[in-house]
């Protein structure tokens, strides 16, 4: 084992390898911390640009993007703070405003519904947009 890191994670010291990500060392401890933009499979790598994977850290204003962010010594990480879930099953909705029902959907497998399923989110409070309308750039 490198050079490491110690931090609390959801109340628990943990000591991770330096490099990994907080998404990596709450999922090697069992935690589920949702996520879209990466998976095990050629083709997908943690880009933190979908923000599903949000998680609190103390003494910071902002969430942060679990699967690109590093551990430092001394953090302070909650991952099911009413925040950071409030935080991710909006974005889950976001995206969900565009997608058919799940009824209708061509793959109702897909991991969006598995992430849906799991922030207990089942459809969008947000409007559709209009079929048909193209979005103009500014």
């Amino acid at each position: 084992m490198g050079e490491t890191v110690t931090f609390m994670l959801d109340g628990q010291e943990v000591e991770a390898e330096r490099g990994m990500t907080i998404w990596e060392v709450a999922h090697g401890r069992g935690l589920v911390i949702p996520h879209l933009c990466h998976k095990p499979a050629p083709g997908y790598r943690p880009d933190g640009n979908c923000r599903a994977c949000m998680v609190e850290i103390e003494g910071e204003r902002t969430l942060a993007a679990s699967c690109i962010r590093e551990p430092a010594e001394g953090m302070v990480v909650t991952t099911a703070s009413a925040r950071a879930e409030g935080a991710r099953k909006m974005v889950i909705e976001m995206l969900l405003a565009d997608q058919p029902k799940k009824a209708e959907a061509h793959d109702q497998s897909s991991h969006l519904w598995e992430m849906a399923a799991l922030n207990a989110v089942e459809e969008s409070r947000f409007p559709k947009l209009e079929e048909g309308r193209i979005p103009l750039l500014d």
